[in-house]
């Protein structure tokens, strides 16, 4: 991937620098599996943050009519697996939406805790709310990719750019990040979202990272729907610069996404193995055996 992502310039996504052979941003992930309860956010931050965690994501959903009202419904998986849960889409919205005021109460204490944090928007409202709040970066969800207006308002915020390519083409892709580009943002990561379970890792493609990166000409990322932790090391090694997991509190059952997030309390180890993945990765770079003694296991003739 290095000819393809020479010729980008690094960047910042608050304290973190995106970059060719630069250590990947893990981004656990809160959504809304805290249901609207804010003291549960506040303790789910709290998690992460004595997880050594520095960037979080999150989101802002603060209205209903980003869905329209109907019979359209949103299958999951039970917390066992068996059972597929229907719900209707606009009343699964209208559960998980969180006023302005409470994500103000969320946000506020991210900078209490010196937590920065990226959140998807839904619409220009949420876009201003995260640039008043301070965001690092915007992320447009996968239900947005072919959403001209809200793309542009993104771009003019002056804030770096994950574009969730999820249910889309290739070329539905570049036609965002161009036009994302065209306003003059160009720090842009394309996300891969492979399907969330019951599908199975063989649908995953995760070489498609690479064919969005290639396409695009943009740093590449994963958002992980798989109900294990392997994806986010082959993410690792595979040099993503982004690598983003839902995470949820203990005793949580049968919700939407839960099949594919992982507990808080996984989150300090697999941060750790994802560092040694990438630290392990190294420069490819030849030895220099200049300055070291002769190994001396070498075999070699000697003439007798």
């Amino acid at each position: 991937m290095t000819k393809y992502l020479s010729n980008l310039d690094p960047f910042m996504i608050g304290s973190h620098c995106i970059g060719l052979k630069k250590s990947p941003l893990f981004l656990p992930d809160i959504g809304t599996f805290f249901n609207q309860d804010i003291d549960i956010a506040i303790k789910m931050l709290d998690s992460l943050k004595k997880s050594k965690i520095k960037i979080i994501k999150g989101e802002i959903l603060h209205s209903p009519d980003v869905c329209l009202t109907g019979e359209s419904s949103e299958n999951y998986l039970s917390t066992d697996g068996t059972t597929t849960i229907q719900e209707n889409y606009r009343q699964l919205i209208e559960r998980k939406v969180v006023s302005l005021n409470d994500y103000s109460k969320i946000f506020e204490y991210c900078r209490q805790q010196k937590i920065e944090f990226v959140v998807s928007v839904y619409d220009d409202e949420g876009v201003a709310f995260a640039i008043e709040q301070k965001a690092v970066a915007l992320k447009a969800s996968s239900s947005n990719i072919t959403h001209h207006p809200l793309l542009a308002t993104m771009a003019k915020a002056q804030l770096p750019i994950i574009i969730d390519t999820g249910h889309s083409t290739i070329y539905e892709a570049l036609r965002a990040v161009n036009w994302v580009r065209e306003l003059g943002e160009n720090r842009i990561i394309v996300q891969h979202s492979p399907p969330a379970p019951p599908r199975g890792v063989d649908e995953h493609n995760l070489n498609m990272m690479l064919s969005l990166s290639a396409a695009c000409n943009t740093f590449f990322g994963l958002s992980d729907h798989h109900k294990g932790t392997e994806m986010l090391i082959a993410a690792t090694s595979m040099g993503a610069q982004i690598i983003e997991k839902g995470v949820h509190p203990a005793g949580l059952e049968n919700e939407q996404d839960l099949m594919h997030a992982m507990s808080l309390s996984q989150v300090k180890s697999i941060n750790e193995s994802i560092q040694n993945v990438f630290n392990a990765m190294g420069n490819g770079e030849d030895r220099d055996l200049s300055n070291k003694p002769p190994y001396k296991s070498r075999m070699c003739l000697v003439a007798k």
